[in-house]
């Protein structure tokens, strides 16, 4: 039976190293653990880029360039691993779904024996919401349960409706607000039969922190990433029980038919980039976003209970001083895009 391309490409890699290293097997070891990361998360790990780019190996870095484009661009090899050791999904199912072929699976395998290293004790301590293909393996096997205190709402309606009722002198319209979001998370895994450990990850949000440097115009509001800083480093002084689980924004309109027709309490493609830049500044402080509240504004007669928006389960309306509010919670996945699938919002003692 012919090599797979993955066969083929790592072989290259492994041939250089063994040219590199020849009887100094201790050595050799140690780098064939590195080309075992990368066919686990499609990462080059830092060291063997740095062995790499040193010269010292030659054909090293364009072998590796190609095996690392193969996994990224055409192998699902990572994402397999990730299904069967991270959240149990069975073998068979594994190499199914994400159309790992025998000879691939079994090449992984057989390189982890070698050096010693355990699949199913290893790949279980990986931190794969850093690398932004598992982006769609959280969607699949994580819900999200989001709990909003009754002080964390009310931090920011007080915020968005001041942005919104109280205009900026020579400005007739309100403008957009912006804050950080501070609570507590737990995961709670659960087995459903034959689908692999799914988890329901609880994210309790107990604060709500306007970011008051902010610059908020009408239909844009953009964060001061200096004051980001300041913020935390003052709540984690005064609430050292929290961490930072998302932040907010507010979207406001004229009435209820323009907020309805342009969907107000969704995100826009600027939303998202903005919660991606959020997202890897976050990482560089070791926190992790986990959901975006947009809270769409507009005057409105009509009085209403607290209730879902048309019934979508991540959504809760209500009626204050003339106007209508939709706050939203978007789940942010480890990349920091954004998606409303398999996201829930709760308000604290409301049965949703």
């Amino acid at each position: 039976m012919s090599q797979t391309q993955l066969e083929k490409l790592a072989g290259r890699v492994r041939a250089d190293l063994e040219d590199h290293f020849q009887d100094r097997w201790s050595r050799l070891r140690v780098s064939l653990r590195w080309v075992l990361e990368l066919l686990v998360t499609a990462r080059t790990p830092d060291a063997l880029k740095h062995l790499a780019d040193s010269g010292d190996v030659r054909g090293l870095r364009t072998h590796l360039e190609l095996l690392q484009r193969h996994l990224r661009e055409e192998s699902s090899l990572p994402e397999a691993l990730c299904a069967r050791y991270y959240y149990k999904l069975s073998e068979p199912r594994s190499r199914v779904q994400y159309k790992v072929r025998p000879r691939t699976w079994a090449y992984a395998h057989q390189l982890a024996k070698e050096v010693d290293w355990d699949p199913a004790l290893n790949i279980p301590l990986i931190p794969y919401e850093t690398f932004p293909w598992h982006d769609a393996l959280e969607e699949r096997f994580v819900d999200l349960e989001v709990v909003l205190d009754s002080l964390a709402l009310e931090g920011m309606l007080v915020s968005a409706l001041e942005g919104y009722l109280s205009p900026r002198s020579r400005r007739r319209k309100g403008y957009e607000v912006y804050g950080i979001n501070l609570g507590m998370m737990r995961d709670v895994p659960h087995t459903p039969r034959h689908a692999g450990t799914r988890k329901t990850r609880y994210v309790s949000v107990m604060r709500s922190q306007p970011q008051l440097s902010a610059e908020g115009q009408y239909l844009f509001v953009e964060p001061n990433p200096r004051s980001l800083d300041a913020i935390l480093t003052v709540t984690k002084a005064l609430h050292p029980q929290f961490q930072a689980v998302g932040h907010f924004h507010s979207h406001p309109y004229d009435d209820l038919a323009e907020m309805e027709e342009r969907e107000g309490w969704r995100y826009s493609s600027s939303d998202v980039g903005i919660n991606q830049d959020f997202a890897q500044v976050m990482a560089k402080l070791h926190q992790r976003i986990t959901v975006t509240f947009i809270l769409g504004i507009c005057r409105c007669g009509q009085s209403i209970p607290h209730s879902h928006f048309r019934g979508r389960a991540n959504t809760i309306q209500m009626s204050i001083n003339g106007c209508r509010v939709i706050v939203a919670a978007h789940r942010s996945l480890g990349s920091g895009r954004l998606t409303e699938s398999n996201i829930r919002l709760a308000l604290s003692g409301m049965v949703s």
